[in-house]
């Protein structure tokens, strides 16, 4: 690509800068790069070339559109700690809201279960990009598991004369599903030890997610609002010794920054959303521009299908719109979320040697109504005019027929 700005989301803004591609990776970052033979030269000049978007807290394909209870999959609510069940399961790579979000920008998704259990379950990492599950899950991702703190799992089990009902019960709940992970993880570090082991090493594949979590192995997302609620999220994280890598929605997080920064926990958060139930009710739309400004890592997402994931950078222009600087605002959908969801080093930022997912922009991302003209994942062009296309696919190891059919 010739000539565009790159808002590369390190920090750096570089006019007139040109950026080759090969074999799905950024390959040179550079004014006047020389032609390759067989690759195409794409004119960007006068766009303004980002990072692919990356959406953190996104529920496509589990819950898949058109909504209908046949495909409403984000949520094993028969019982309230469910660590083993897996969105990977649920996916539908055929969700009509895929090639939307792709459209507005989004290269990679984390998708998570819903909020109905304080323990939901494993996520998924993906790019928006394929015909299959395997096609779009991202190779070699960390893992994530999702739980869920205050007024969901109280209103979902409550209701049903059933634990949790309060917040005494749901973190009785969380503690009682730990002591029984790490009592397993204990047998196995003694059996590991052992000179000469008794048969099998133990295993529980319900509690096998929760091992791996104490054991550092498994990023921790956490549906959490309230103060009180992320109080109690970090002492039982310190009570069995594991780590949270982000909370969401946080909504009250704007109050406790020093916490959050103190402690490394990212906030993957909305930019003015709230209101919509009682734990909604203390959000402020310069929540964005306080975090950022006490040094908590800062991401907007979505929350699809709460906010369509086409408008993921209509977020961040509104939290733009409210303080947070243009750039910062341009890291809290890109490079902020990739860290926060351990993929900091592959994608979130143009940089030589990360992978190609690319959002080429008519005019600056944060005005309204703004879209990309072009996407590029993992170098091939997935939204664009389609004069570049054929070119793109031939430097990449994609297999034949498994665009996304996302041209606009």
């Amino acid at each position: 690509m010739r000539g565009g700005t790159l808002w590369t989301a390190t920090g750096a803004v570089l006019p007139a800068t040109d950026i080759a591609i090969a074999g799905g990776h950024i390959v040179a970052i550079a004014k006047n790069l020389p032609s390759i033979e067989g690759y195409a030269d794409i004119d960007v000049r006068g766009s303004i070339v980002t990072p692919g978007l990356v959406d953190m807290h996104s529920h496509l394909g589990v819950y898949a559109a058109p909504s209908s209870r046949a495909h409403d999959d984000g949520n094993e609510m028969t019982q309230p700690t469910t660590p083993a069940v897996r969105a990977i399961d649920a996916f539908d790579p055929e969700d009509a809201a895929i090639a939307r979000a792709v459209a507005g920008g989004i290269t990679t998704s984390l998708i998570l279960p819903g909020s109905g259990n304080i323990v939901g379950g494993q996520a998924l990492y993906i790019k928006l990009f394929g015909a299959t599950v395997a096609d779009m899950q991202v190779p070699d991702a960390p893992r994530s598991m999702k739980w869920a703190m205050g007024e969901n799992p109280k209103r979902t089990y409550g209701t049903r004369g059933q634990a949790p009902m309060s917040r005494m019960g749901h973190a009785w709940l969380l503690r009682k599903i730990l002591f029984e992970a790490r009592d397993l993880k204990t047998s196995q570090d003694a059996w590991d030890a052992a000179d000469r082991p008794p048969a099998a090493r133990p295993f529980k594949a319900e509690l096998e997610p929760l091992v791996a979590l104490l054991r550092g192995q498994v990023l921790l997302q956490v549906h959490c609002y309230e103060v009180h609620d992320i109080e109690t999220l970090v002492r039982i994280a310190d009570e069995f010794g594991f780590r949270v890598a982000a909370i969401h929605h946080a909504l009250e997080a704007w109050k406790i920054p020093k916490l959050l920064h103190d402690r490394g926990i990212a906030v993957a958060t909305f930019s003015d959303l709230w209101g919509f139930k009682l734990e909604a009710y203390d959000a402020s739309v310069l929540a964005p521009r306080v975090l950022w400004d006490n040094g908590v890592q800062l991401a907007i997402k979505t929350d699809h299908p709460v906010i369509d994931a086409k408008d993921l950078i209509f977020e961040a222009a509104k939290a733009h719109h409210y303080g947070l600087p243009e750039q910062a605002a341009l890291q809290a959908v890109t490079r902020n979320p990739a860290r926060a969801i351990g993929l900091g080093d592959r994608i979130g930022t143009l940089e030589m040697g990360k992978e190609a997912d690319i959002a080429v922009w008519p005019g600056s991302p944060l005005r309204l109504g703004a879209r990309p003209s072009r996407v590029f994942i993992d170098g091939v062009q997935v939204v664009g005019d389609g004069k570049n296309q054929q070119a793109a696919w031939s430097q990449t190891q994609k297999p034949a027929g498994a665009g996304c059919g996302c041209e606009e």
